[in-house]
């Protein structure tokens, strides 16, 4: 599995754009090749931060997501939203052992 996490805090004014494009990149996200998990979830704190987890097969299918003309188009529309810099991480969650 490859995981993709993600923190995300939005302007006031671009707040319902930036859930417009979150709804639209996990739309396509759920149906491609390789994905198992894909959502953002509200902070229920903060309503302009969220959450982004993704849950993959491997590292090279969300790759090839990632790089997607989809999401080369509408990424930067989303990062036009950002009022700072968004915190991802990635993890290579291969289970190493169990508890």
């Amino acid at each position: 599995m490859y995981l993709v996490t993600g923190s995300f805090l939005f302007k006031q004014d671009d707040l319902e754009r930036a859930k417009s494009i979150m709804q639209k990149i996990v739309e396509v996200g759920r149906t491609e090749a390789g994905i198992v998990r894909y959502t953002f979830y509200p902070d229920p704190v903060d309503p302009l931060r969220y959450f982004l987890f993704e849950e993959w097969e491997t590292k090279e299918t969300h790759d090839d997501h990632f790089n997607s003309d989809f999401m080369q188009a509408t990424v930067p529309g989303l990062f036009e939203c950002f009022a700072e810099p968004p915190e991802v991480n990635y993890y290579d969650a291969t289970v190493v052992g169990t508890l």
